[in-house]
């Protein structure tokens, strides 16, 4: 379920075709009593593009996970300020079509062409997302360019009402503007 992260990246609507999200950190915090053989890192890719790879062995299932995820933005001191979302999600309404948030449906869509955890609940077993990318298109036109972190906190919720946090993954992107290529002078 960690899995779920990338996503992460959830925008509501609009369209910033002109700009792109390079992935440039990701780091996995696991609880080790849920999760184990936990892998995730950014491949790069040169240039402007970057996959995400993740793996992870989930050691008990989720069965009604939330879903929390925090944004920040970098700030002209180089901290990190949180910034317009700071959300929670039940998981398994949301795949079900019994929710409707803007920021977990993007996620979802993303995932469901990345990862093995795109089923319904629960998740069991291994679950792996590879040679992920989250698309400019699904970004607003007005975001800021700059860096960012995104903080994704998976929880299991029991039947009594008590909590079990699975773990966190953060990811560290930049949202700029496409580089450019630049042409040889052919000089004969």
């Amino acid at each position: 379920m960690i899995v779920l992260i990338c996503l992460l990246l959830v925008f509501a609507r609009g369209c910033a075709s002109d700009l792109v999200l390079k992935s440039t950190k990701m780091d996995c915090k696991v609880n080790p009593k849920y999760v184990d053989n936990v892998t995730c890192y950014v491949k790069d890719l040169g240039g402007d593009k970057s996959h995400v790879q993740m793996d992870c062995h989930l050691i008990e299932p989720l069965r009604n996970p939330i879903v929390h995820i925090k944004l920040h933005k970098k700030d002209y001191n180089d901290q990190y300020k949180p910034f317009l979302v700071n959300i929670s999600f039940k998981a398994c309404d949301l795949i079900a079509g019994k929710s409707f948030i803007p920021y977990g449906l993007v996620m979802w869509r993303t995932l469901k062409k990345f990862t093995n955890a795109n089923h319904s609940c629960p998740f069991t077993g291994h679950l792996f997302a590879r040679d992920m990318v989250f698309e400019a298109s699904n970004l607003p036109s007005s975001i800021p360019l700059g860096v960012y972190w995104v903080a994704i906190t998976f929880l299991e919720t029991y039947p009594e009402g008590s909590k079990a946090n699975y773990g966190t993954v953060n990811w560290y992107w930049e949202i700029m503007r496409p580089k450019r290529k630049h042409k040889k002078n052919k000089t004969a």
